[in-house]
């Protein structure tokens, strides 16, 4: 995971819908909180709203094309995520759903991340675990600022103070619960994300050996001429825009120590 920088402009189909359908929502459950607590009602989200082409094209643009939790590339393939989740939530896996969900924050645009549907779909869903959940913002008149997620906003936080990478494994720093939480809930160690990661770090080590070699012989021009192009490759690998930069970062920062093959 990287920080990820969305523009302060809200788009404005945010704006104008999904304000309307805030100020809906908001009112329907004041005149009847007790339906929406015990399940009773739920609310009806419009997509094409908080997933319309212009909201996903913001996120994409921000986010590179990448996935805001495990960095894949996924150019627009990818699905609008709510880090709130709006329908329902839960504390844990295994625990029950509890609603309603975040519903007042389903097209606000602090609440949107772009996400691939394994992460968004198979892991993350309404799970939404908080360091203390009885500070749990429950309905739109309390304010989430009290609440303490144990995921790693993006958007809000660099991930990179609190996940590092061993190679291609990533490890909580100084055992923080959050990156603990983040990597553990998102199986960020499973999947094929650890496989990905390691081709592409051992293919940026290949590169900084050429790179090392090229300043112990400088008479070789044509040594000199690869090293070149390796160091052009190597900035490229490090920039936001790249796949698991965060990793690489590590790989570069550690020089390699722990990168087998």
């Amino acid at each position: 995971m990287i920080r990820i920088y969305k523009p302060a402009v809200v788009p404005e189909k945010l704006a104008q819908d999904g304000k309307k359908k805030r100020r809906s929502h908001c009112s329907t459950y004041s005149r009847n909180p007790d339906a929406y607590q015990c399940g009773d009602k739920t609310f009806s989200f419009d997509r094409s709203i908080y997933s319309h082409e212009s909201v996903k094209e913001a996120l994409i643009k921000a986010q590179h094309g990448k996935c805001c939790f495990c960095e894949r590339l996924i150019g627009t393939d990818g699905d609008v995520e709510h880090f709130r989740p709006k329908q329902a939530y839960k504390q844990a896996n295994g625990e029950s759903l509890q609603r309603p969900g975040y519903y007042w924050l389903a097209y606000e645009w602090d609440n949107l991340y772009l996400a691939c549907p394994a992460c968004n779909q198979r892991h993350k869903q309404n799970l939404f675990p908080l360091k203390n959940p009885a500070k749990r913002a429950i309905d739109h008149k309390q304010d989430v600022a009290q609440e303490q997620p144990l995921f790693i906003d993006p958007g809000k936080e660099n991930p990179e103070e609190f996940i590092g990478f061993r190679s291609e494994i990533a490890f909580a720093i100084k055992g923080n619960q959050k990156g603990k939480v983040t990597i553990d809930a998102l199986k960020l160690n499973q999947r094929s994300l650890p496989e990905a990661r390691l081709q592409r770090l051992q293919l940026l080590r290949q590169l900084h050996q050429v790179v090392q070699l090229a300043a112990e012989q400088p008479e070789n021009a044509e040594l000199q001429e690869l090293a070149r192009e390796a160091k052009d490759s190597i900035e490229k690998f490090l920039q936001d825009n790249a796949e698991f930069a965060a990793a690489v970062r590590c790989a570069l920062h550690t020089q390699f120590q722990f990168v087998i093959g």
